[in-house]
C-alpha cells in the first residue's frame, strides 16, 4: 500500500456527526486509508449472547479540503481489504421473514476468497462497503441510518472499483465509512451480511455542474441511483424519481420518454428491507448517458 494517511478503527463513530473534529484532513484526489470495525471486533461476539448490544460503527470523520455545502463529492473506492473471518446474527423482531427469527450467531472463516459457510457449503466473496456517508446539514444521525447523507444503504455494488456520488452538506464534507461485508446478497434479508473488520482506500473530489439530492453509485458499468424510506415504496419511489432526474437532464428527453426508457431497461431492486428505513437502488447502464460524470467508468475522471 502506498504512503498514506490512515485512521484505524479505533477512531470509531455510532452517527455521522457533524460536530465531530476530523480524524484526518485530505486533499482532493488524494488517497486515504479507513480502518473498520465489525461485529467481531474486541471479542464480545464471541463471549457473550446478547447481540442487541453489538453495534457496528464508522470511521470518521475525514475532512476533504475544498468541499462545501452545495457540492458534490465524488469517492471513488480503490481497494478493500478484509479479514480472515466474518460474523452474522439473527435477532427476534428484526429480518424480513413471516413468523420472525431467533436468536442466534455464528462466525465463519474466510479462506481462498471464500466465505466456509458450512462444511459443503463456499459463498465466493464481494467485498463491500455497507456504511459510506458524509455529515448531514442538520442532526447527527446514528450509523444505521440512510438518507440523503448516504449511511447505511448496504449497497452491494460499493466495491472497489465504484464511486459513491453525494451531496455535501456541512463544511469540509466529514466523511465516515465502515461496516464492511465480505459479501451480501440483496435485501440482506435476516439482518447482517457476513460481517467483517478491514479496511478501505478511498479518494475524493468534487464534482463542478454536477447536482444530485440522494446518494448515487456508479459501479460495473452501471449508474445507480438509492432511495431511503419507512417503506419499500417510498423508497423506489425516490430512487426511481432520482433516475428519472439524472436521465433526463441528461437526454433532455420529455418525462415520458424517459420513464419508457427506465420501463424498458433499468432495474428496481432492494438494497436492504430490515432496518428503520429502508433502501431501494435503481440501476441502468452507464451507456444510456451522454455526458459525465454518469457516462464514465467508476475509474475515470
Amino acid at each position: 500500500m502506498l504512503n498514506i494517511l490512515h485512521a484505524s478503527h479505533e477512531s470509531a463513530s455510532g452517527s455521522f456527526d457533524r460536530d465531530a473534529a476530523p480524524v484526518i484532513e485530505v486533499s482532493q484526489g488524494e488517497q486515504f486509508s479507513l480502518g473498520a470495525r465489525s461485529l467481531l471486533t474486541g471479542g464480545l461476539f464471541e463471549s457473550t449472547g446478547e447481540y442487541e448490544k453489538l453495534s457496528i460503527p464508522v470511521t470518521g470523520p475525514v475532512a476533504v479540503r475544498g468541499a462545501n455545502p452545495g457540492d458534490t463529492l465524488r469517492i471513488d473506492v480503490h481497494e478493500i481489504r478484509i479479514a480472515d473471518r466474518g460474523a452474522m446474527v439473527t435477532l427476534p423482531g428484526r429480518g424480513g421473514f413471516t413468523g420472525g427469527l431467533g436468536r442466534s450467531g455464528r462466525v465463519v472463516d474466510i479462506v481462498d476468497g471464500s466465505v466456509r459457510f458450512d462444511d459443503d457449503i463456499r459463498i465466493p466473496i464481494r467485498p463491500m462497503i455497507g456504511k459510506i456517508g458524509v455529515a448531514p446539514a442538520d442532526g447527527n444521525p446514528n450509523s444505521s441510518t440512510v438518507g440523503s447523507h448516504g449511511g447505511n444503504m448496504d449497497c452491494k455494488d460499493v466495491t472497489t472499483g465504484s464511486a459513491v456520488i453525494l451531496p455535501v452538506q456541512s463544511a469540509n464534507a466529514l466523511l465516515y465509512a465502515g461496516d464492511l461485508h465480505a459479501v451480501q446478497g440483496d435485501g440482506e434479508c435476516s439482518l447482517t451480511a457476513v460481517e467483517v473488520e478491514g479496511s478501505v482506500v478511498l479518494s475524493c473530489h468534487v464534482l463542478p455542474g454536477v447536482t444530485v439530492k440522494r446518494p448515487v453509485v456508479v459501479s460495473g458499468g452501471s449508474v445507480i441511483t438509492i432511495g431511503d424510506g419507512e417503506t419499500l415504496d417510498d423508497a423506489a419511489r425516490l430512487a426511481l424519481d432520482d433516475m428519472l432526474e439524472l436521465l433526463q437532464a441528461d437526454r433532455k428527453w420529455t418525462r415520458e420518454k424517459t420513464a419508457m426508457l427506465m420501463s424498458a431497461a433499468a432495474d428496481v431492486s432492494v438494497s436492504q428491507l430490515v432496518n428503520a428505513r429502508a433502501s431501494v437502488k435503481v440501476s441502468l447502464a452507464a451507456r444510456y448517458f451522454t455526458s459525465a460524470p454518469f457516462s464514465l467508468e467508476p475509474h475515470q475522471h
